[in-house]
């Protein structure tokens, strides 16, 4: 075995994260920011200049680091650098201490209980949603590429073989991904978009829940055929106890038919998170009708016509929090709001109450327009339900709608500054 390097560029190497066919990952620190990495030195040589094939993997290798690296997600494994030096080519990046991947839950013997598999099927989604945001389309989701820390935190990387929307980068052009995971359209060389990892994503959450894979075959023609002609046997066949509600979202997930498939991740992601909080309470599993009904006597939903409340009813999803709870924490990545149904919270500032909102009062909202940081924290002092919405507003609104929410959220803001000046002017001595 030979002996670590002192150091790759500026990071000092502290051992061997792991290694493989064409990468060998250290566990490094950064004396600049004071924190551990993870260096990933590609084992391509540099110098094989006339090597086509050598030329190809070292265009995926930095096409990773290109791409990754302008995303900044919490479920993305994050890049920091990467560069070619001392004969090496290296990309810097987020070090995850005590990782295992979602490979390790796929086989029958390992299955988690339901209702883990679908925390960790929706962090997947949440990765995707921000990435197919961002034009980015991953094209090799496996269980081997989602990463999870101590704490079950989905880490999505590799993005190797990733195709960013409008980029002046030359894409990696071929038959690339696995093709255990492939989508029917991949699978036949098509064009590939955000569903075709609706698809591969379906392909995971089917062995998170049943330990096997949908289109496994003797060899890799036969299982491209599965792909392209036979459908899966039924998620509840294999395992009874998964809702039917979560089978058929893994179900239209596996759709060879795109028509037919989710056409974009947040869809995926608003049954998910509906499914997951419907399974921690049902009371959150009210019919369609009686959400439209509650929703319309709130005080947010007042200036919008029956339709537009029922749209925003549609893309929501129904969460409910106990007393003591942080729906949200300043500081943190924000791309959604929250309309209070029931309930009472507070916005805390620096860990000091400055205003409290009631039902049929809205929060986040500029975190949702802005997809920025949080300015303020906002805890349940009551047992509360909130409508969360998720999906950007020019996905469900129309154009006037979204004039009216322009105009809801600023009365909302205007009456929140009068209401915190007023704490504050308390506050003083």
């Amino acid at each position: 075995m030979s002996a670590l390097p002192a150091k790759i560029g500026k990071y000092q190497i502290k051992g061997i994260a792991g290694q493989g066919a064409m990468a060998t990952v250290y566990v490094a620190y950064d004396p600049v920011i004071d924190r551990t990495v993870a260096i990933k030195v590609s084992k391509i040589p540099a110098t094989l200049e006339e090597d086509v094939e050598a030329r190809q993997q070292q265009k995926l290798f930095f096409n990773e680091a290109q791409t990754a690296g302008a995303l900044d997600h919490p479920n993305i494994l994050r890049i920091y650098d990467a560069n070619y030096e001392q004969g090496l080519s290296y990309i810097a990046m987020e070090y995850v201490e005590q990782a295992r991947t979602l490979k390790v839950y796929t086989e029958s013997s390992t299955l988690l209980p339901v209702e883990q598999a679908v925390k960790l099927i929706r962090q997947c989604t949440d990765a995707l949603v921000y990435a197919h945001g961002k034009g980015v389309t991953h094209r090799d989701i496996k269980p081997a590429n989602i990463m999870l820390t101590s704490n079950d935190v989905v880490k999505l990387g590799d993005f190797g073989i990733s195709q960013r929307a409008n980029s002046d980068q030359t894409q990696v052009m071929g038959w690339f991904g696995s093709p255990l995971y492939m989508s029917p359209e991949q699978a036949r060389g098509g064009d590939l978009t955000g569903q075709s990892d609706i698809f591969s994503l379906g392909v995971v959450s089917y062995q998170l829940l049943t330990g096997k894979t949908p289109f496994a075959a003797r060899d890799i023609p036969v299982a491209i055929n599965n792909i392209l002609k036979k459908d899966p046997e039924p998620v509840e066949a294999l395992r009874p106890e998964v809702p039917k509600r979560l089978a058929a979202i893994v179900k239209r997930c596996l759709q060879k038919d795109q028509a037919l498939r989710y056409q974009r991740a947040v869809d995926l992601g608003v049954e998910l998170e509906t499914l997951a909080n419907e399974i921690n309470d049902p009371q959150l599993a009210l019919p369609q009708e009686e959400k439209v009904r509650i929703a319309r006597s709130l005080k947010f939903c007042k200036t919008l016509s029956a339709m537009e409340v029922s749209d925003l009813v549609k893309t929501s999803v129904w969460e409910s929090y106990y007393p003591g709870a942080c729906i949200l924490q300043q500081g943190a990545i924000g791309a959604a709001f929250y309309i209070l149904v029931s309930g009472e919270v507070a916005i805390q500032k620096d860990r000091k109450d400055i205003a409290v909102l009631r039902e049929g009062e809205c929060f986040g909202e500029i975190g949702y327009l802005t997809e920025g940081r949080r300015s303020a924290t906002v805890v349940a002092t009551q047992a509360v339900t909130v409508m969360k919405i998720s999906a950007p507003v020019r996905d469900w609104a129309s154009l006037p709608t979204q004039l009216r929410l322009g105009k809801v959220f600023q009365q909302g803001l205007i009456e929140r500054l009068i209401e915190s000046g007023r704490a504050l002017a308390k506050a003083l001595p």
